[in-house]
């Protein structure tokens, strides 16, 4: 039997155990935010976002993307958490987010915010051909400390020279997300 392909599916409200066990986890507590039940329950059905779950034999991570009806098209990738870090999980559904984002919603802009301590984070971000566009400085307050985040983005004409042919509207697995 072939290995089991990753690929995203669309969340449901049972997947919402699973978002909130993986904010809560400590191991995460420094790199990404935490919203209640109600909170990703409501944000299930608002229009703008759009819940996906990473799978491969089983939930292994979730992503939430914002603004999805922006007049800018500037579609920001919320959240992003693979529950097994270090295995190339992250890579691979980074890029087939990128590939969603510019190919079904039409971004002209997507792009993301990540603390400057997550460096695995940031080395992925970068490698993939996110570009640092600046540091919200202590933009954010956890407890009684400040934190800074670092915004990075691919606009669509980065995108088109990363991920797909010249001569061809067909997508190729670049380099960079094997």
């Amino acid at each position: 039997m072939p290995p089991p392909i990753m690929h995203l599916r669309s969340a449901h409200a049972q997947d919402i155990d699973f978002i909130v066990a993986q904010e809560a986890r400590s191991d995460f507590q420094n790199f990404i935010g935490r919203w209640s039940r109600e909170e990703h329950t409501a944000n299930l059905q608002d229009a703008d976002q759009q819940y996906l779950v990473v799978e491969e034999a089983g939930v292994i991570g979730y992503a939430i993307l914002k603004g999805l009806q922006s007049a800018n098209r500037s579609i920001e990738l919320a959240r992003f958490v693979i529950s097994q870090p270090g295995r190339g999980f992250g890579r691979k559904a980074l890029c087939q987010l990128i590939t969603l984002a510019f190919e079904q919603h039409h971004a002209h802009r997507f792009w993301l915010d990540v603390f400057p301590h997550n460096a695995r984070a940031r080395h992925l971000y970068e490698s993939i051909g996110f570009q640092v566009e600046g540091t919200l400085r202590d933009v954010e307050k956890r407890g009684e400390a400040y934190y800074s985040l670092i915004i990075m983005s691919m606009l669509e004409a980065e995108y088109r020279s990363l991920f797909l042919h010249e001569d061809s509207a067909d997508f190729r697995l670049a380099d960079h997300c094997r």
